[in-house]
């Protein structure tokens, strides 16, 4: 009989190890794969920049009387360059930045897009 109990045990352990792992993989997927409610998102491509170049993908819902701004500033908080997004750019999805004209050194960078209310930042790399 203690071996009976103790397959079984051994089978629910297994299973509840399997069962655990799944949730949390789902948690972080899903963490990880949404963006805080807070954040506005947006991706940068090239990132790492290596032309002159930059593209900044919106992925925005378009609102009327909503303005958005692009900032791009260096690591001691310096803002190099700042843009007024317009409401064609946010309903095409994206716009470029002429960053030859910025004469950015090489280094990180910081971007920021802010709304007034919400607002998010991510790193981008000059090389």
């Amino acid at each position: 009989m203690p071996r009976i109990l103790w397959g079984i045990f051994c089978i629910f352990a297994l299973f509840m190890k399997q069962f655990c792992l799944v949730i949390l993989l789902s948690v972080f997927a899903s963490l990880t794969a949404t963006p805080l409610s807070n954040d506005l998102a947006f991706k940068l491509y090239p990132n790492p920049l290596t032309g002159d170049m930059l593209q900044v993908n919106l992925d925005l819902e378009f609102k009327n009387n909503v303005t958005y701004t692009f900032v791009i500033t260096n690591v001691i908080g310096q803002s190099v360059f700042t843009h007024a997004v317009t409401d064609d750019e946010v309903k095409k999805g994206h716009f470029t930045v002429n960053v030859d004209d910025l004469q950015l050194d090489k280094g990180v960078y910081l971007t920021k897009l802010h709304n007034g209310e919400q607002s998010s930042v991510q790193k981008l790399i000059v090389r």
